[in-house]
């Protein structure tokens, strides 16, 4: 099986401060975690998804099966964030994978079936694993 691997880095502004926030289930992003980094609007070559991202982790987009991207940054609360596009064209909401990230979030897959990898706060590389079928739900975090 050809493993499929897409990583598209988002484009940050030192200095740039964005008015929205984040917004998932769990309502809007704190506006600072206190880190060194920038905030920045999570922008891959496809697109501008929004959002309030650390600008020096960037975003990554990955392309799903059916057409579909989904794209997945560090918030300026410090968890790892999810946003997906939809075949009518649409965007869904900023939406909350939990966790703590201190790197770029790394997506690797084939298909419906996608690791996240990411450098925790504790300095180890934790993942997050989704199933392989369009309804497929995630592991959760684990190193």
């Amino acid at each position: 099986m050809k493993r499929k691997f897409t990583w598209k880095a988002a484009s940050a502004v030192a200095g740039l401060s964005l008015v929205g926030t984040l917004v998932g289930a769990g309502g809007a992003v704190a506006a600072s975690n206190g880190g060194d980094g920038a905030q920045a609007s999570c922008v891959t070559s496809t697109r501008n998804w929004g959002g309030n991202i650390q600008g020096q982790y960037g975003c990554t987009e990955y392309d799903l099966p059916n057409g579909e991207q989904q794209v997945f940054g560090i918030g300026t609360d410090g968890a790892i964030w999810t946003r997906w596009s939809r075949t009518n064209g649409t965007l869904s909401s900023w939406s909350s994978m939990g966790g703590q990230g201190r790197s770029t979030v790394y997506a690797s897959g084939y298909g419906w079936a996608i690791t996240l990898k990411v450098r925790g706060t504790d300095g180890a590389w934790w993942y997050n694993n989704r199933g392989g079928t369009s309804s497929g739900g995630w592991s959760g975090w684990h190193r």
